[in-house]
């Protein structure tokens, strides 16, 4: 069960999650909040939409939360029952337990928290650090999964030197200077990326992530192997902005093409790391499009269990 708050102190908890919800009230839909109980800690899930809709998971990018997914909220739970979880271990409303040791903690982890949701099969979709933990997953468990979405992923090339060297010296000079920087050389800026890029930076500045779960976060990314690749027997979609800054976007989607077996893919044009929001409409129309295509299951009912 959860540790003590992972924040530096309790008026920085409070600020931080203040401005969560205020991030969180934004969206124009109605939703809910869920906490999940995983021997990793309490994992904390935003879910919207009709509730006998087919099941999508939404995994976050870096230290952004779920509350990312604002401006894509209304598109996804229209016609989805979407589930949207903070990633354990990062900032957000999800509250630390036991750290990540392994890379295969994060599949342990999300297994525990879609039993947790009585759920059996679902679309996963990710998004950059969230896009290497879904991808890693639907290697790792492909029965839970009936088709997978990555946009911007880490986990097909090495991440390029000047966005590693980038991110850390963010996260090691947690500023309003160097957050915003780093955000606004992904492309991250302006009045639909303020909240997201906000609290980005209070979750930089405050929460204290344990050092066994830091390390794991920096072999997440590392590549799956051609192995691993092959073995994606799902439909699989992939997107990375044609001037993508994670690394070369072209070769990723060569080497994707080239070993995943049943992959839809593509480059959103004018755009870096910050698709999602410079290229949302865009985005949401590819994501759904996959979806519709693919059909869609029923969510089906497990028994509960905690890892």
């Amino acid at each position: 069960m959860p540790d003590a708050s992972p924040f530096d102190a309790p008026a920085a908890e409070a600020r931080y999650r203040a401005a969560y919800d205020a991030a969180l009230k934004r969206w124009p839909v109605v939703y809910e909040e869920l906490d999940i109980p995983t021997r990793f800690g309490m994992t904390h899930v935003v879910t919207a939409g009709p509730k006998d809709a087919p099941p999508l998971v939404l995994l976050h990018g870096y230290m952004v939360a779920s509350v990312m997914w604002g401006p894509h909220i209304a598109d996804f739970s229209r016609d989805y029952r979407v589930f949207a979880i903070d990633v354990i271990g990062q900032p957000g409303k999800s509250v630390p337990g036991e750290p990540m040791r392994a890379a295969t903690d994060y599949v342990a982890w999300l297994t525990a928290a879609l039993d947790g949701l009585d759920l059996a099969r679902v679309s996963l979709l990710g998004m950059s650090f969230g896009g290497c933990i879904a991808l890693k997953y639907a290697a790792a468990a492909p029965d839970r999964i009936h088709t997978l979405v990555l946009l911007s992923p880490g986990g097909f090339l090495p991440v390029a030197k000047p966005f590693r060297l980038r991110g850390m010296l963010m996260l090691c000079l947690p500023t309003r200077l160097t957050v915003n920087s780093f955000m606004c050389w992904l492309g991250i800026h302006g009045a639909d990326a303020k909240p997201v890029v906000d609290l980005m930076y209070l979750g930089a500045k405050h929460f204290r992530a344990r050092r066994e779960t830091l390390r794991v976060e920096g072999d997440a990314a590392n590549p799956l192997s051609d192995d691993e690749l092959r073995g994606l027997r799902m439909p699989v979609l992939l997107l990375f902005g044609d001037r993508e800054v994670i690394y070369d976007p072209g070769r990723a989607l060569d080497r994707a093409r080239r070993l995943i077996p049943d992959l839809d893919s593509g480059l959103i044009l004018r755009c870096r790391h910050d698709m999602c929001f410079r290229r949302r409409r865009i985005v949401d129309a590819r994501v759904l499009d996959f979806l519709d295509k693919r059909g869609g299951r029923r969510p089906v009912a497990r028994p509960r269990s905690v890892a």
